[in-house]
């Protein structure tokens, strides 16, 4: 005959600490009758003896009954205010630990797809910093952006920066915004001059906020310190915050002015190109968002030409979007075309 087993029918408040209802039940039982051997224990509640020992066990091991070494061990249980807390101080260690896991679990969290993470910290260690520096030029396929403003580790930058030079004849292209400060630094104005004849091109600007590199929108690289050329340098992958210093940038390079360089070393500021007179008469149309249709209709032109001549804003702007243009083209406008 096996009657069947139905679990005690008590108050569960043990749970949430991991006392099952069997276990809870017994060390009520042992409770309210100290010293009940283990066949005592079954009888009274009605559990089967291997049910029981699972159950006794489990309560020694954490620490809410112990056995009386005698003849027939007896079970005796622990006063509640010590093994509850014991218990309690038991699993705020393992919460802590769990907590530990938290920022490992963030820096999984916020890594890229290669499992590198977006945000590092580079030490102000000139060999440290200067490898990621020049991954940023060997790595680049289509664009690097460059902010150069003092103060500089050294006065004027290697000249046999080869790493650049291999890029350049990759077919990479290269935006340069100058502080005005720079062209009064020993050796500066001829490595300019030097990149300019490479093909770079360079602006001049007088607000550059700080320096920065950016290879194809995917890899940046900028001091912590502006005024700390020694300080550690923050390395950016893609990310929000990296598409930013990228729209900040191109917000910077409409403002600038452009400088050529002559052979003798000698130097040319203009002004920030015009859109031309097509342009110039289309622009305050897009800066006002006027649809096509509208646009189109005012300037006495077919659609088809304004999204070509929407086209050419486009790279006149280096915008990538038609929001990025209208925004751009508002600037140029309030600036009255003088530094747009």
């Amino acid at each position: 005959m096996n009657p069947s087993v139905e679990t005690p029918t008590v108050p569960q408040s043990l749970h949430i600490l991991g006392i099952t209802p069997i276990e809870e039940a017994v060390y009520r039982r042992l409770l309210r009758a100290p010293g009940s051997t283990a066949e005592m224990l079954a009888a009274s509640l009605n559990i089967p003896a291997a049910e029981l020992a699972g159950a006794v066990a489990e309560l020694e091991r954490k620490g809410f009954a112990t056995f009386a070494p005698e003849r027939e061990p007896r079970l005796f249980p622990s006063p509640p205010d010590i093994a509850i807390e014991s218990l309690l101080l038991l699993r705020q260690k393992e919460l802590q630990l769990a907590r530990l896991a938290i920022a490992e679990l963030q820096r999984e969290q916020i890594s890229t797809p290669d499992g590198n993470p977006v945000v590092e910290i580079i030490d102000a260690d000139p060999a440290a910093q200067a490898q990621p520096y020049a991954q940023s030029h060997s790595r680049a396929v289509e664009e690097v952006l460059c902010l150069i403003r003092p103060p500089f580790l050294v006065s004027a930058p290697n000249k046999g920066e080869d790493s650049r030079a291999e890029a350049r004849k990759r077919g990479v292209r290269y935006r340069n915004i100058v502080h005005p400060d720079t062209l009064a630094l020993p050796g500066w104005t001829e490595i300019l001059r030097q990149d300019y004849e490479a093909g770079e091109e360079i602006r001049l600007l007088s607000e550059v906020p700080f320096k920065m590199i950016v290879a194809d929108r995917e890899l940046g690289l900028l001091p912590l310190k502006v005024g700390e050329p020694r300080g550690p340098m923050l390395l950016l992958r893609r990310s929000a915050v990296l598409d930013a210093l990228c729209e900040l940038f191109e917000t910077l390079w409409m403002k600038a002015v452009p400088i050529s360089f002559a052979s003798d070393g000698s130097f040319t500021i203009g002004t920030a190109a015009a859109f031309g007179p097509q342009l110039e008469t289309m622009v305050p149309l897009l800066a006002a968002g006027v649809n096509d249709k509208v646009a189109a209709e005012r300037l006495g032109i077919s659609e088809r030409t304004l999204m070509r001549r929407i086209d050419t804003l486009y790279q006149t702007l280096n915008a990538r979007s038609r929001f990025q243009a209208g925004w751009l083209a508002a600037l140029h406008v309030m600036k009255g075309g003088s530094e747009g």
